[in-house]
């Protein structure tokens, strides 16, 4: 595993850009929180530089927020994984949402899905586990 510039591993530098982004949105919006309502967990993997992250979600006391972590590594037992490139995954956070989803009826929305149906994204549990999607896609979502 090779050391980036500043000092950092790859695996280090993902899970600081998926933590910042996921920090940003939950500070821009707070009411993303409140909906983090189960505890579920879902994996990203950058296939491309072999690196992954978990994003573990904790439900708070009843109408309280929830707590979003970020660590190291894939959790062999998360709901969800998602598996792309690097660029892939960063444009699942650029992209716009309709009901926690990506927005078909924008550019962006549609080539996400072009992308999932190409298997360029796979997520696996996604038909099983589509509340823990729409939860995750809240959170990694910039829009």
């Amino acid at each position: 595993m090779g050391v980036t510039e500043d000092g950092a591993t790859p695996a280090v530098a993902f899970r600081e850009l998926v933590q910042g982004l996921v920090d940003a949105n939950l500070q821009r919006d707070p009411a993303r929180a409140l909906r983090v309502s189960k505890r579920e967990a879902a994996s990203l993997v950058a296939i491309d530089a072999d690196v992954a992250v978990t994003i573990q979600m904790l439900p708070g006391a009843h109408r309280a927020p929830g707590t979003v972590l970020v660590h190291d590594g894939r959790d062999p037992w998360a709901e969800i994984v998602v598996r792309a490139e690097s660029l892939g995954l960063l444009e699942l956070g650029a992209t716009p949402l309709r009901f926690d989803l990506p927005d078909v009826t924008t550019r962006d929305g549609r080539d996400v899905v072009a992308q999932l149906l190409r298997r360029r994204i796979r997520v696996t549990g996604m038909l099983r586990h589509l509340g823990t999607v729409r939860r995750l896609s809240m959170l990694l979502s910039a829009r």
